[in-house]
Order: C-alpha cells, then structure tokens, then sequence
C-alpha cells in the first residue's frame, strides 16, 4: 500500500513543520531507550479530528509564547513490538497484545513545550525517563518553573480533548476512541 492510499484509508493525517509544530520523531533515530532504529523515516502522523485538535493546542500555546515539540504520534504496530521486547512493563510501554496502544491507533502524541523559537523548557524528565519522577503526581516535587511548564502543557492539552497518560507527563490520547491500525505502507 502507497503512503497516501493508507494516510486516507485511516483517515490520517501527517504533520509538518509547515504546520507550526516542532517535530523530533525520535524512533526515527537510535537515540531513543531501545537504542534502535525503529522507523524508516520520521514519520508524524496521528488521525484528522487529532490533527485538529493539535492545532488548537498549539495556536493557545502561541499566545502563552510556546509550541508543542512532537516526539511520536502513530506508531506501526511491529515497532510496538519490537519496545515491548525491550521494556515489557506497562506502565511505559503498552503490551501490543493488550490492545491498549493509543499510538498504534493514530490518536496519541508524545510532546513537549518549546519557545517559538524551538528552544525545549525546563519539563519534569527527560523524554522516555522510566521513573516516578515521570509520573504526574509527581509534579509536587518540581520546582517552580517546571511545574508552571508542565502544567500548562497538560491544562492546555486537556481543555483541547487529550487526556493526561498517568505515568509519562509526555504522553496524551485523544479523548476520541479509534481502531488499531495492523497495516503498513
């Protein structure tokens, strides 16, 4: 299947820096906790009514002097796989046999703040710290400016139909229900 043939079969829609979004689609590098490559190119795509949403978030984060950074949106589910192998504790990574992978279904983000000028603040961890310091009811712990950060971010994301992912202050899913997506281009 071509790339726009499974982009209008799932009702996808990629995301670009034309959009106003930061994009750092870090599974497209080895940079990332698996310490492999996991997808061919910096895919960023997540599903239309997703898509809209982010752009609501983003242009409120403009007025507030920020932007989203998206780190990951859909993910193929042979790369959920291939994570589960390496951290198999859900609280981070999703079974995939569990059925409960948002990113496999094209409506979840992981994000961060970032000036206009793309420059990342201060946030809780790090992208894909596997700690409590990740977790949300952690924030009581943060000083000032990270807590500020990081709870704008969530408010925002949260007002626009995301819902928060407990464990990773990083992670959203839109609040709409959606398939998993088994196929690949």
């Amino acid at each position: 299947m071509e790339k726009s043939q499974f982009l209008n079969k799932y009702n996808l829609r990629e995301i670009s820096y034309d959009d106003g979004f930061d994009i750092e689609i870090i599974y497209a590098t080895s940079n990332n906790f698996t310490g492999q490559l996991l997808y061919n190119e910096p895919i960023c795509m997540v599903r239309e009514k997703t898509y809209q949403k982010l752009l609501k978030v983003n242009e409120e984060l403009k007025v507030n002097g920020f932007k989203l950074k998206i780190w990951d949106a859909f993910r193929f589910y042979d790369c959920q796989e291939k994570m589960w192998k390496v951290v198999s504790d859900d609280r981070f990574v999703a079974d995939p046999k569990g059925g409960k992978c948002s990113h496999c279904r094209g409506s979840a983000v992981d994000v961060t703040l970032v000036t206009l000028n793309g420059e990342e603040v201060k946030m809780p961890t790090i992208f894909d710290y596997f700690g409590k310091e990740s977790y949300r009811d952690y924030y009581g712990n943060l000083d000032e400016e990270v807590q500020k950060n990081v709870l704008l971010l969530e408010n925002i994301m949260v007002k626009h139909g995301f819902i928060p992912y407990k464990f990773e202050w990083w992670h959203f899913d839109d609040e709409d229900e959606y398939d998993i997506i088994y196929e690949k281009f």
